[in-house]
């Protein structure tokens, strides 16, 4: 297993970056008069997936607070909010979901599969371990891409977010059949570089919003970023265990402030992206400028 996974890395590493087919599609205009970034080249997909949902609810928080507030119901406020900001830019938007219901675990890289998305987005909220001395201290954002889990700490995040898939009705397809995985971990792999990128562009960008400490970029074994077949990253947007990162996500003009620079951090990685391909299709004659 291990060799086939170094195999499907090697296989990433030396497949060139594919131009898309209508690379010749006028560009739109780079910046819109609001100063937010604008798509250029062809439409592209982006899907925003809002954690948890219906029975669902993910974490409770805060510590010690005595209104209780669910993760599912900011992730989705969040999440709605990140989609008009993307479509405000150009952008095509398809939702996991957009109302309080359940959405398999296994199924939302599917939805953005079947979408051909570009891009898939899904953004979480953190929580403390009870158990850690002052958890209710504990803040701050990060920004995941799908690999092993290199710390304690982001094994913990793991292994919270992918508990969701308790709540799943009916049984994965071929989730545990072994060709299967490593098909899968094969097309993951193809998008690893890319998927760190965006994770790298997100993670600076809510610097400038965020009020908590930037915990950084980091990886763990996500089953909703392993379903999903293209660049893609999970946003834990702040510890909704902290009673000041909960009143700041849970705040309309807070919730804005970060579906915008999600939004225009999205917008950033496709342009960049959009211009290494058109300079690839010109140099071998596969496109225009």
């Amino acid at each position: 297993m291990i060799a086939l996974t170094l195999l499907a890395l090697q296989i990433a590493a030396a497949a060139p970056m594919r131009a898309p087919a209508d690379a010749a599609t006028p560009r739109r205009p780079v910046v819109a008069a609001s100063g937010h970034p604008m798509l250029e080249g062809p439409e592209r997909t982006v899907v925003v997936d809002a954690g948890h949902g219906g029975v669902d609810n993910g974490m409770t928080g805060p510590i010690g607070g005595r209104h209780q507030v669910h993760e599912k119901d900011i992730t989705l406020a969040v999440a709605l909010k990140l989609g008009k900001a993307l479509e405000a830019r150009g952008v095509h938007v398809v939702y996991t979901r957009t109302t309080d219901t359940l959405i398999n675990l296994y199924d939302r890289g599917p939805i953005a599969n079947r979408a051909h998305g570009d891009l898939f987005i899904s953004i979480h909220v953190n929580a403390a371990n009870p158990k850690w001395r002052d958890a209710a201290a504990a803040r701050g954002y990060e920004t995941f891409f799908l690999s092993e889990a290199k710390t304690e700490d982001a094994r913990r995040v793991e292994a919270m977010e992918n508990a969701a898939a308790r709540y799943d009705i009916g049984t994965p397809v071929s989730k545990d059949d072994p060709l299967s995985y490593i098909l899968s971990d094969m097309q993951q792999n193809e998008h690893l570089r890319e998927s760190m990128k965006l994770a790298d562009g997100v993670q600076a960008a809510l610097g400038g919003v965020e009020p908590g400490p930037d915990r950084g970029v980091q990886q763990a074994n996500f089953v909703v970023l392993r379903t999903a077949f293209m660049p893609a990253v999970l946003v834990e947007i702040g510890f909704g265990s902290n009673a000041r990162d909960l009143g700041f996500m849970t705040n309309p003009s807070s919730q804005s402030k970060l579906a915008g620079t999600i939004a225009d951090a999205a917008v950033n990685y496709l342009n960049v992206y959009w211009a290494g391909v058109s300079g690839v299709a010109d140099r071998t004659g596969g496109g225009q400028r």
